[in-house]
């Protein structure tokens, strides 16, 4: 994305994760991809914008749509087992709506929370009250798993057992916990 803009990817991602909280929150995609863009002072034709915007939210959308399958198997075989599962997730209603079209959320998780649904977004404790409350659980019998350390952090604070999805184990790190 940074090159096709023309930037630093440096520049890209600082811009990108400066404003993405807003957009998870429910900020719609040209505002958001807007400020991304203002804040690169990357100026272009009302048409050539359009067409910019376009291909920023397919890109992103692309980029967060990218499956484990493994992980997904996962999920379906411990809610099957008769546990209770929750899908919490910063998500953005492009990528969200794509996400439902391609898999069946309901037949891996009991509950599912969105932050630009709900307009919280993680690590804010509120959102990940909502979805202890909407799954019927308590903190200390949830486990949170995640790919970001801060959100990782976050539920820990509240008392939830957790997992940093991250590194070549990490899929194995949650078998052994499940």
């Amino acid at each position: 994305m940074a090159g096709r803009l023309g930037v630093a990817v440096e520049a890209f991602r600082d811009a990108y994760w400066r404003h993405r909280r807003p957009y998870d929150a429910g900020l719609p995609a040209a505002e958001y991809w807007g400020r991304v863009l203002e804040t690169l002072g990357h100026g272009a034709p009302a048409a050539d914008r359009a067409a910019t915007l376009d291909w920023l939210v397919a890109t992103d959308v692309a980029s967060w749509t990218a499956y484990r399958e493994e992980t997904w198997a996962l999920a379906r075989a411990f809610r099957a087992g008769g546990r209770r599962t929750a899908f919490l997730s910063n998500g953005v209603p492009e990528v969200i709506a794509r996400l439902r079209a391609e898999r069946a959320l309901d037949a891996c998780f009991d509950v599912v929370v969105v932050s630009s649904a709900v307009g919280l977004t993680k690590p804010d404790p509120r959102i990940y009250t909502l979805c202890l409350e909407r799954l019927g659980t308590v903190p200390e019998r949830t486990l949170f798993v995640d790919d970001r350390a801060e959100n990782v952090e976050a539920a820990a604070r509240l008392g939830i057992r957790t997992l940093h999805f991250a590194g070549d184990d990490a899929l194995d790190r949650l078998r052994a916990l499940l």
